[in-house]
């Protein structure tokens, strides 16, 4: 992106949980087919191994997944509802404290 399409970062969490980790990256870009919301993210949590326990993203690399998914540790991918980043933030730190570790 140039000049003023430019994205710009409106989250950035890393959590070291030892074992496993979580990171949370979203960007503000220009509306688009590719980012309709204008929002691109991921939301990863996990292990050592760099092995997904789950992700959330709206990367539109997986062509049969709907926009908004989340990837499963087995593989899967599933659509998701898309609420807004924070609604989304919070399911995913509700995720991650399931598996005991404490946001």
């Amino acid at each position: 992106m140039s000049g003023g399409d430019e994205a710009q970062r409106v989250l950035e969490v890393t959590k070291d949980f030892g074992d496993r980790y979580a990171e949370i990256s979203a960007y503000r870009v220009p509306e688009s087919d590719r980012y309709p919301e204008g929002i691109k993210y991921s939301m990863q949590y996990g292990n050592a191994a760099g092995e997904t326990i789950v992700r959330y993203d709206n990367f539109p690399d997986h062509p049969d997944a709907p926009h908004h998914h989340k990837h499963h540790a087995d593989g899967t991918v599933t659509g998701i509802d898309f609420d807004g980043l924070r609604p989304l933030f919070q399911r995913f730190k509700s995720e991650v404290n399931e598996h005991g570790h404490d946001w």
